[in-house]
């Protein structure tokens, strides 16, 4: 009885690893997934796939002109944010305002409000790393900001 327990364990294992194995490939070589080369490297990454309850939704690169507004880029970004979140839309979360955060943080690297509002979701989302990041910049930008201060020096305690 021992034997046959053992083999039938061992069977278990071989069929979860190659299981594992397999769905892995299917998802490593899934479209939806897929980042072109030109973007690598880039902080936009993290946010590359968002999944919902209902369906699977992939963020799309946005560009803000040249000609642009960036504070109301910043403005309709968190419009847009607010509204998805209300209605449960994660595609408008993600392509017209945590997106849109982006393109404006790479037209103006030092835009204060976007680097902000991004290092807010990046702790909303459990991505300390980045929020540290953005928030060690913000006190570099307004090293008189205590309230910069006080968030850096709780992810950074959340970190360790």
């Amino acid at each position: 009885m021992k034997v046959n327990s053992k083999a039938t364990n061992a069977l278990i294992i071989v069929f979860g690893i190659a299981s594992t194995a397999f769905f892995t490939q299917i998802g490593c070589n899934s479209a939806s997934k897929e980042i072109s080369d030109n973007h690598a490297g880039h902080e936009h990454q993290d946010v590359a796939v968002a999944e919902s309850t209902q369906a699977q939704i992939t963020a799309s690169d946005t560009v803000v002109s040249a000609e642009a507004n960036l504070e109301n880029e910043v403005d309709e970004a968190l419009k847009n944010i607010a509204k998805g979140k209300e209605t449960n839309d994660m595609a408008l979360v993600m392509n017209e305002g945590i997106m849109k955060l982006l393109a404006v943080s790479r037209a103006d690297t030092n835009n204060i409000r976007a680097i902000y509002h991004l290092g807010l979701f990046s702790i909303e989302s459990g991505q300390l790393e980045k929020a540290e990041k953005r928030f060690k910049k913000l006190v570099f930008l307004q090293p008189e900001n205590q309230e910069y201060q006080r968030t850096l020096t709780e992810i950074r305690e959340k970190l360790n």
